[in-house]
C-alpha cells in the first residue's frame, strides 16, 4: 500500500502583480507556481538557518583573542601596526 502524504493548503493573499510577475518566473523555469513557491519558501528557511548558525558560531570564542592581544602579539614579535 503505497505512504500518503498529508498535505496543508495555504491560501495566500497577494497583489494581481505580484502573482503575474511569480507566475511568468515559474513558466520560464517550467515549473508550476506552487512548485516555483515551494522552492523559494525552502531556499528562504535555508537561509535563515545558515544566518542562524554563522551567528551561533561568531559567539564562540575558543582560538580567538581580543583585538588588545593582538596588538601586544605583534608588537613582541616586532612586527609594525602600521
Amino acid at each position: 500500500m503505497p505512504i500518503t502524504v498529508k498535505k496543508t493548503r495555504y491560501f495566500l493573499d497577494i497583489e494581481p502583480d505580484l502573482r503575474n510577475r511569480v507566475k511568468a518566473a515559474a513558466a520560464l523555469q517550467g515549473k508550476t507556481m506552487r512548485d516555483w513557491l515551494t522552492e523559494a519558501i525552502i531556499a528562504k528557511l535555508e537561509d535563515e538557518i545558515d544566518a542562524a548558525d554563522g551567528l551561533a558560531s561568531m559567539s564562540d570564542a575558543e582560538g580567538t583573542m581580543s583585538f588588545r592581544a593582538y596588538l601586544e602579539s605583534r608588537k613582541d614579535r616586532g612586527d609594525d601596526a602600521e
